[in-house]
């Protein structure tokens, strides 16, 4: 039985991607193991449909867009004008070629931001932390957004809730910036930001999430061996008794307008 409790909280403010490698190795699998629960997924879409404000009329650029998953959906429910996926995996960029309502364009962030695509809307969903120089890229997507454009980023805390082991949730917080940092950027270059926290909980089998922990669903896992993540596993087992575990995803939504 899946579960689901939501709940947000905002606070009004005024006036390129790395760990390619790592995706290039699970690139076919992708779809498969990042697949928290169809509900997930809705709840995920409608706060990106509802914070970017997407209209038929938008052009969306995906930065990081992966396989293309996220990006052919808002494209297909927004009725898109176009939408590209940016993923400097060639691998992920391959996977995203078969989905037939997107463009596909495989380069890095700063790669993409010196390009002529024009675009007025912009998602960086998990994948913020990848991108370095930030300062530069800020710059020319506020240059390249129209009059009313806006980027949104999906971050997380520091402090993940997920059920991971101990030596995981430190590799985590000590690759993950405080989200502050990136409103205090995106203010710095000329954007009104607004910044939404909401959580999403569900229940998943047991096996499911160390299958994900196994395929290594994120890049923080990449560097943890196959012994360590077994390890690990065992841990999370002794943990949490039965066949199921509760996830709770607290995801930070940052909406940056020009």
């Amino acid at each position: 039985m899946l579960r689901t409790r939501s709940s947000a909280k905002c606070r009004q403010q005024e006036p390129g991607v790395s760990g390619s490698n790592h995706f290039d190795s699970i690139a076919e699998v992708f779809n498969k193991v990042w697949h928290f629960s169809d509900e997930y997924k809705d709840f995920v879409i409608s706060h990106i449909h509802t914070d970017l404000d997407l209209q038929p009329s938008d052009i969306l650029a995906d930065i990081g867009g992966g396989t293309g998953t996220f990006t052919g959906r808002l494209a297909r429910e927004a009725k898109l004008s176009r939408a590209y996926c940016v993923e400097p995996s060639p691998a992920m960029c391959s996977e995203a070629s078969k989905i037939a309502d997107i463009v596909p364009i495989c380069a890095d962030a700063h790669r993409f931001s010196t390009m002529e695509h024009p675009y007025s809307k912009l998602l960086l969903k998990e994948v913020i932390h990848h991108i370095d120089k930030r300062e530069r890229f800020w710059e020319r997507t506020f240059q390249r957004l129209p009059d009313g454009g806006k980027l949104l980023i999906i971050t997380r805390p520091r402090k993940i809730d997920f059920p991971f082991f101990e030596t995981l949730k430190a590799a985590f917080s000590a690759n993950q910036p405080d989200h502050t940092l990136f409103e205090s950027e995106l203010r710095s270059a000329c954007f009104q930001v607004c910044t939404q926290e909401r959580t999403h909980t569900f229940t998943l089998p047991k096996e499911n999430w160390f299958e994900m922990l196994r395929h290594r669903f994120m890049s923080d896992i990449a560097p943890f061996s196959d012994e360590q993540i077994e390890e690990g596993i065992a841990e999370i087992d002794r943990r949490y008794p039965g066949n199921t575990i509760e996830i709770a995803d607290r995801l930070i939504f940052i909406t940056a307008t020009k």
